[in-house]
């Protein structure tokens, strides 16, 4: 049997899938019957395939659910609003815990799921918190709290065209250095050819930009804790992600998310990205894009070896203030049940347990295709690698990846060197501190 290391014992719940089905059949799914709970959503894959699935959920439960889903800005001022008031009219939310899991909890926002998974008449007996990924579990455990569970696991992935390489002569990419050269010899090849899109805008750049800092040796922090973007191996990465979008980007770059990127791949208009794994069911369904592209981890560095890519996941949270927190706690078992999970596979949503990865609903579908399979497996890989930090040592994450994505800008529009990038944003980011 394969080992996924930081996913958790897959021994362990391939055991428990043994024993499951009929310690799960024992487990009474009715205790909050009749019970309504209200849930918060941001607009995302996993909670569109929710809104279709929850009469499942109530019909197993008794419990109604009734559900609300935003787009992210106003999710989060809603979400906001709510908690700030102490109001228990929302039940269960969406939180990105490796963004504002440190600010939620020392606000109190989140219930503690330690007691509620300790409590055998409410926790089913194969929940397995174990089988769930490593990296997702850590930015959701505060001490002895567990504040949530993850709901999908995701991180940038390296996304090439594959015809285009082969029309060109062109090896795929080895190592992180190949890149560079490659974006070069495709911009020789095909002059009417785009090359390379990624986030330009400084919030969202260091998601994608991280795999190219850890990758040439670099961190986002020195030994003793302090801002690292100035360190040798940092600012070469900064520099190479940097230059991409310079010299070979499209036009307005700097103003580029993933909704921009992700349409310039389907489109076929660019030749490669570094981009999110969650946005593969939409990269596909665009023509011809599931026969040409590869995916893959980012290559590792040709000289430090080193493939440290970025794994984080959404996860589903228990209001503090809510007042039917047990109904709530059945909720995020079944939203995260192996089955489910299964099922999610189908509206592109990985899933964080390692055991729906092995199941034969997971591996029939991503037989269909050979991308799929692909995906599948850079999704393991980052999940046994992965690391949920892309920005310095601060619970002031949003403004902290703000001022890295500034000294991206930065050196795309020539106002500074990468070197001299680079400090400015450390001596920014020791303010945070």
């Amino acid at each position: 049997m394969r080992k996924f290391g930081l996913f958790g014992s897959v021994l362990f719940a391939a055991a428990l899938a043994v024993a499951g089905p009929a310690a799960a059949q024992g487990f009474n799914w009715r205790t909050q019957d009749g019970q309504t709970i209200n849930l918060m959503f941001n607009n995302h894959p996993w909670s569109q395939a929710m809104r279709d699935m929850v009469a499942d959920f109530t019909a197993k439960t008794g419990i109604k659910a009734r559900i609300e889903i935003f787009n992210e800005e106003q999710f989060r001022a809603r979400l906001t609003t709510l908690m700030q008031g102490g109001s228990a009219d929302m039940d269960v939310y969406m939180s990105l815990t490796s963004r504002e899991g440190a600010v939620f909890h020392r606000a109190g926002w989140y219930a503690d799921l330690a007691p509620l998974m300790a409590d055998k008449s409410l926790t089913m007996p194969d929940f397995n918190y174990e089988d769930f990924a490593a990296s997702i579990r850590q930015a959701s455990t505060f001490g002895k709290q567990i504040v949530a569970l993850p709901i999908n696991q995701e991180g940038p992935l390296f996304y090439w065209r594959k015809d285009i390489f082969e029309r060109c002569k062109i090896a795929e990419p080895a190592a992180l250095e190949d890149i560079p050269a490659a974006a070069a010899a495709i911009k020789a090849c095909d002059a009417n050819q785009g090359v390379w899109a990624a986030r330009g805008i400084r919030g969202v750049t260091p998601y994608a930009m991280a795999g190219f800092i850890y990758n040439s040796g670099g961190s986002f922090a020195t030994p003793d804790g302090k801002p690292g973007l100035s360190q040798p191996g940092s600012v070469r990465g900064l520099e190479m992600y940097s230059n991409l979008l310079k010299d070979y980007g499209p036009p307005g770059a700097l103003n580029h998310t993933f909704t921009q990127v992700i349409e310039l791949l389907g489109q076929g208009r660019i030749a490669m990205t570094h981009e999110s794994s969650n946005e593969f069911a939409n990269i596909v369904r665009f023509p011809n894009r599931a026969n040409d592209l590869g995916v893959k981890v980012l290559p590792p560095g040709r000289d430090t070896k080193i493939s440290k890519p970025v794994a984080i996941g959404w996860t589903v949270a228990i209001s503090a203030h809510s007042k039917r927190q047990p109904a709530a706690w059945l909720f995020l078992q079944w939203a995260t049940s192996r089955e489910v999970q299964a099922k999610l596979v189908q509206a592109g949503v990985a899933p964080p347990r390692a055991s729906v990865f092995e199941g034969e609903a997971f591996n029939a579908w991503a037989k269909e295709l050979p991308i799929r399979r692909a995906w599948a497996n850079a999704l393991i890989e980052i999940g046994r690698t992965g690391t949920g930090v892309y920005q310095s040592p601060t619970d002031r994450i949003p403004e902290a990846r703000d001022i890295i994505g500034g000294a991206m800008q930065a050196i795309v529009q020539g106002r500074a060197t990468p070197a001299e990038a680079a400090r400015a944003a450390d001596a920014d980011l020791a303010k945070l501190q």
